[in-house]
């Protein structure tokens, strides 16, 4: 709003306007007479009157529902942000509202922003339109939603939006376009009806036929194979680090078991929580052929099933203590190689025997936990670490690999390192 002891000469633009180079900021002097007039449609002139009256407080609907102005203008911003996302050639030239200047500026628009650099400011939805034309177009398309006659019209519009807005390929490191929109409350209803799984890529696993895989939730890694990630599951996830999209692919092997949700997939692996969420919740995003990525999760399982099936979650049962390698065990191999057998290379020798047999993230093993590494800092656990997988050499591993068996035969030996 402008100040209020300003008189306003309502023959000029008075939008407030940015400082720029040789210019103050205040307000356009733009003449509204020297403007061109640009003909529209009749359709078009009384949409815009609707949206006006609604602005000073009129009457409003949305989907034949009445609502206050202000929820007809969020409602207005979230169909607005859907039709710049998802709206069609076809939907454009059979929009009788629609100028071919308007059609025209909205197709242009749609390109750039298809090629706009991640992360500008042009390329998002809730920005403003670029030019009168583009706003003529968006408020044009969006009409079939917000004015439909009632509910049933309205959610057969937004069931072909939010289709194709789900079904859209993802870029690398990119998630929902549209997380950033608000929902409105008044078609919130009619939003979740329309996209039946909240997941495109749950609702795809939710339409295939039920696998033919015999396996259990306890058979998986919290970790995919790498080389299997590799060869199968890394094409489909694009900038994503291979630990985060080896997680992503057990619990993708976790839902084909019959797990109905991806939390549930975490609790039948017992595997963390917040780092199930993180994987799911992002990296689900950057699949862009949903089909072929379950394809590919079910040749993950059959290979797993031709190395012969493994009892993962009874191993990460008996290595639940592994906290330490006891000293004996180090000191037969390490001495021989002029190595001293310090109590952080038995944590460090200890999380390396609980990952190779569990195939789990080195992170999770019991050594790591944070109470036992009180006077150390994270980054320097995680170094040790790292050092001591590069070092180790194979008269070392052949004898951590044989120490952890015999826990896994006789799970009440001493796993502290006693």
């Amino acid at each position: 709003m402008t100040t209020r002891d300003l008189m306003l000469d309502l023959d000029l633009c008075n939008n407030r306007r940015p400082a720029s180079r040789g210019r103050k900021a205040g307000l356009c002097s733009q003449k509204l007479s020297a403007l061109p007039a640009v003909p529209v449609p009749a359709e078009l002139a009384d949409l815009q009157q609707r949206f006006l009256d609604i602005a000073g407080g009129g009457l409003a609907q949305v989907a034949g529902s009445p609502v206050t102005p202000t929820e007809f203008f969020v409602a207005m911003r979230f169909t607005a942000s859907l039709v710049r996302l998802v709206a069609t050639p076809d939907e454009i030239n059979s929009c009788a509202a629609l100028p071919v200047a308007a059609a025209q500026a909205f197709t242009a628009n749609q390109q750039k922003r298809l090629h706009a650099d991640r992360g500008g400011w042009g390329s998002k939805f809730q920005a403003i339109p670029p030019s009168a034309a583009h706003a003529a177009a968006v408020l044009a398309l969006s009409a079939p939603a917000l004015f439909a006659p009632d509910r049933t019209t309205s959610q057969s519009v937004l069931t072909v939006w939010m289709d194709r807005a789900v079904a859209l390929p993802r870029k690398p490191g990119r998630s929902d376009p549209l997380r950033l929109i608000p929902r409105p409350a008044c078609l919130e209803p009619l939003v979740r009806a329309a996209v039946l799984p909240a997941s495109r890529v749950a609702g795809v696993l939710a339409n295939r036929p039920p696998t033919s895989l015999l396996f259990t939730a306890d058979h998986l890694p919290h970790l995919a194979d790498a080389d299997d990630y590799t060869e199968l599951i890394a094409r489909h996830l694009p900038g994503t680090a291979a630990m985060s999209g080896r997680r992503l692919a057990a619990l993708a092997l976790a839902r084909l078991t019959g797990a109905t949700s991806w939390q549930r997939a975490a609790t039948a692996l017992a595997m963390d929580s917040v780092k199930a969420f993180r994987a799911t919740n992002t990296l689900v995003q950057r699949i862009s052929d949903v089909s072929a990525f379950w394809q590919d999760i079910e040749r993950l399982g059959a290979r797993a099933i031709e190395r012969g099936l493994v009892d993962y979650a009874a191993r990460r049962r008996a290595l639940a203590e592994l906290t330490m390698v006891p000293h004996a065990v180090l000191f037969e191999v390490c001495h021989p190689l002029g190595r001293d057998v310090t109590e952080q290379r038995r944590r460090h020798a200890a999380a390396w025997t609980w990952q190779h047999f569990t195939g789990g993230d080195v992170r999770d093993a019991p050594a790591y936990a944070p109470d036992l590494w009180t006077l150390t800092s994270r980054s320097s656990v995680r170094e040790g670490g790292r050092r001591f997988s590069t070092w180790l050499p194979e008269p070392v591993s052949r004898q951590l690999t044989a120490y952890g068996q015999t826990l896994l035969d006789s799970p009440t030996l001493g796993k502290t390192g006693a």
